[in-house]
């Protein structure tokens, strides 16, 4: 849900059909000495769980040992930031397959008084081609939701950020579409979101492990971020204001049985499910509701989320029966690297593990490379300083965030899968997101 720099989403890879894997052998021995490898070199806390035909073959909990007294069992709840957006999106579609709405069912039909509702379509809205903006990021206070806000405020802030497009002419993820979506499930249900969820889906399947942040006793583990050495609590979204784009959290084992119950045709029938898939003839990013995965040779649909310190996928490949819930609520090395590792061994692809370096500077060596650093077609300026022996980035109206060094003059922010080449002497640094670089000069 939250951005850096750029908004990150997961990395699509465009898929062949592939060969079905072999059911005696899914490498997870190397999977296993994956994990283990993170976790000695305090990389990562959390939960790897796979399922084979409907039944776990891989469950781990991992990086617990840096953190005495924290949950570590199957029945762990996490956050899941964007991974809700799949239950939101099931729960239109149940409305849809009964008639009451259908997805060219306009927004202005509930909320006539949203920028471009008579032209917003259901359909738009699931798929993020709405224009709608994302009113997480408020740009006058980027930590906002850090606090409990009225839903009243949220529908000002979703007004207030207005179009970005005129609807079905681009692509923009939004928060704020489905935010409106559970908006409209309360309307017709007339009770809470987190009822709703309850009531369609967790009671239904029996997922005891589930549950949204807007009913009551919700107890989940928390998010951790790597601060001078050591893990520390994260200061994360206040999750009421998440409705419907992140409210939700669940154990792993949850997460991939509500995956298998959706591709098994318990939630919606497989002509609607068909629907909620990007489009891969059409090379479509987004679904309505489904993503595809990054994965070489083959074709796996489900969702990734992030909150402030939790980043998790939870992915199904239909042709293999195979289910893999992957959650980070500590991440030092990307959740994106390390679900294509874990599937890239299953499927016996070549994948190689991570080189980590663990570099200590001191001030007078990270004074080298402070400064206010631009480049022309860059859009943001980059602030680098440092405190307490560590280097930190800020671009123009944004929160600040920690690089780690990996090397001489590189350093990184795995999460956002940014990477920063300084030259010292040149006053410059190369600067790598998303498969795109910049040189960036430091202003005098």
């Amino acid at each position: 849900m939250q951005s850096i720099l750029k908004k990150v989403t997961l990395a699509l890879v465009l898929c062949t059909a592939g060969s079905r894997l072999p059911a005696q052998d899914l490498h997870l021995r190397t999977v296993d000495s994956f994990v283990s490898y993170i976790e000695q070199h305090n990389r990562g806390i959390g939960n790897l769980t796979i399922y084979r035909s409907g039944k776990p073959v891989y469950q781990r909990t991992f990086g617990n040992g840096a953190l005495p007294g924290a949950p570590n069992d199957t029945a762990t709840r996490y956050r899941i930031g964007s991974v809700t957006k799949t239950y939101t999106a099931v729960l239109i579609f149940q409305l849809v397959e009964k008639g009451v709405l259908s997805l060219d069912t306009r927004l202005a039909a509930f909320y006539p008084d949203m920028p471009g509702a008579p032209d917003i379509t259901i359909r738009q809205m699931l798929q993020h081609t709405s224009g709608l903006g994302d009113y997480c990021l408020k740009a006058s206070d980027p930590d906002w939701l850090l606090r409990p806000v009225t839903r009243e405020a949220i529908l000002e802030e979703i007004k207030s950020q207005g179009l970005l497009f005129s609807p079905g002419t681009d692509e923009s993820y939004s928060n704020s579409a489905y935010f409106l979506l559970a908006c409209i499930l309360e309307k017709h249900y007339g009770k809470s979101f987190g009822s709703i969820v309850q009531q369609q889906i967790t009671t239904p399947l029996r997922l005891q492990h589930t549950q949204s942040a807007l009913l009551p006793g919700l107890q989940a583990a928390p998010s951790y971020i790597y601060e001078n050495g050591q893990w520390v609590t994260a200061a994360d979204f206040e999750f009421v204001n998440t409705k419907g784009a992140g409210d939700i959290a669940a154990s792993p084992d949850d997460m991939i049985r509500f995956m298998e119950a959706l591709f098994s045709y318990k939630l919606l029938q497989p002509a609607t499910v068909a629907v909620m898939k990007p489009d891969r003839q059409q090379q479509e990013y987004f679904g309505r509701g489904l993503m595809l995965l990054p994965m070489r040779t083959q074709v796996l649909y489900g969702h990734g989320g992030d909150t402030r310190g939790t980043h998790c996928v939870a992915g199904y490949n239909e042709q293999d029966r195979l289910a893999v819930a992957l959650v980070l609520n500590g991440e030092r090395y990307d959740r994106n690297n390390f679900i294509a590792g874990v599937l890239s061994f299953i499927y016996n692809e070549p994948f190689e593990f991570p080189v980590f370096m663990d570099i200590t500077l001191t001030p007078e060596e990270l004074d080298r490379y402070t400064g206010l650093y631009s480049a022309p077609d860059f859009p943001l300026k980059i602030q680098v300083s440092h405190e307490a022996g560590v280097l930190t980035a800020q671009g123009t109206g944004q929160p600040s965030f920690r690089l780690e060094a990996t090397g001489v003059h590189v350093f990184q922010m795995q999460q956002a899968g940014i990477r920063m080449e300084f030259r010292p002497e040149e006053r410059t640094l190369l600067l790598s997101q998303g498969g795109q670089t910049f040189i960036m000069t430091a202003e005098q």
